[in-house]
């Protein structure tokens, strides 16, 4: 049995969705004793409070006003916020067009438009933007002309090879005038799902990716099997929200090497959301009960999400050389040297960070569990 306020939320995206009645969600609040700023931090949690506001904006006879004001609040900020994003990235796209380099905008806003009808609905931080790999060095010269603080600008200047040999995107960030935090990752890599599938843009949406074409329904279902799906496990409510709505404009063609994610939404999704899809495959029963564990259920106050994905990941994998490889995979990005090693120490070789790459780690779970 769901707590009620769980209960809200799942409602809350069905009515969105028009997989339930917004009469349903005001039968259920009226007959239950509802935690307001439970609802409202379970909603920041599953990154779904405008979606959950625009639903519970039409039950205000039977929602508390006081309940219905962070939310309120926050999408008049974050509506504001989003646009001022928009206006700093078309400048930044333009700057770096001058410069030679083609840029186009990946998720965010451009998905919100496409996918909800409106930039404000769907919850965002960072401003994701899609480059070649060459183009890294122009747009870190453009980024920090502007202003832009690199993330990680050590270990790119010291080892820039390795840098983008293991790391997906460059990231930078400033203040801007209302004093909200400004980010930018400009992907030249869709996101690592550390085993032995990797995926590049143009394998997920041909050739032309860069054209400037606009990106068809067909290419953000595939983008999102990898981001929600493969890199992440779908982590939060939204995650599934974005692949019901992409749905319902399929059916899709998908490769091989992503059918198990897209059954594994589709399963999530029938269960939790009412969404009538079906998968054409078996789900492993343990990564299914993981996730929706993971999806109703308060996270463990000391949990480390990297051993939680590793795990989740494992039992994904049916065979045991498939769950050999993906340990295998998981034990070389333990002990490879990344940007918070080089950052914290300068040694004059590169090869010393394999052997200090241990202490850090046996030091870092000796404090944690202190």
């Amino acid at each position: 049995m769901n707590q009620p306020e769980v209960t809200i939320l799942l409602l809350c995206c069905r009515v969105y969705l028009q997989s339930s009645s917004i009469s349903t969600l005001c039968t259920f609040i009226s007959g239950h004793s509802i935690d307001w700023q439970r609802v409202y931090k379970l909603c920041a949690r599953h990154r779904i409070r405008p979606v959950a506001f625009h639903v519970l904006n039409r039950l205000k006879g039977i929602v508390p006003p006081e309940a219905l004001q962070p939310f309120k609040a926050y999408c008049r900020e974050f509506s504001v916020f989003a646009f001022d994003r928009k206006r700093e990235a078309d400048h930044i796209v333009a700057r770096l067009k001058q410069h030679g380099a083609a840029a186009r905008f990946y998720k965010g806003m451009d998905f919100s438009q496409l996918i909800y009808g409106d930039i404000a609905m769907r919850e965002f931080t960072d401003m994701d933007i899609i480059i070649r790999e060459d183009q890294v060095p122009t747009v870190v010269s453009v980024m920090q002309a502007e202003g832009y603080e690199m993330h990680q600008e050590k270990y790119f200047s010291i080892y820039p090879d390795h840098f983008k040999d293991h790391i997906k995107e460059v990231v930078f960030g400033k203040r801007c005038a209302r004093g909200k935090w400004l980010s930018f990752e400009f992907h030249y890599r869709p996101p690592e799902t550390l085993t032995s599938v990797q995926y590049h843009f143009n394998g997920l949406l041909g050739k032309d990716y860069l054209s400037g074409r606009p990106f068809t329904h067909q290419d953000y279902y595939r983008l999102m099997l990898v981001n929600n799906g493969a890199s992440d496990f779908y982590p939060h409510l939204r995650s599934l929200l974005d692949m019901a709505l992409l749905y319902r404009h399929g059916p899709y063609r998908v490769v091989p090497k992503l059918q198990g994610f897209e059954d594994l939404w589709m399963q999530l999704a029938s269960d939790l959301l009412g969404i009538p899809a079906y998968a054409t495959g078996p789900v492993p029963e343990k990564t299914y009960q993981l996730l929706r564990k993971r999806l109703l259920e308060d996270p463990p106050p000391a949990e480390n999400k990297f051993l939680q994905l590793a795990f989740i990941r494992l039992t994904f994998m049916t065979t045991l050389k498939a769950k050999y490889a993906v340990f295998t995979q998981y034990l070389r990005f333990l002990l490879r040297p990344n940007g918070e090693d080089i950052m914290r120490v300068r040694l004059p070789y590169f090869f010393l960070y394999y052997f200090t790459k241990p202490f850090r780690l046996t030091f870092g779970l000796f404090r944690r569990s202190r």
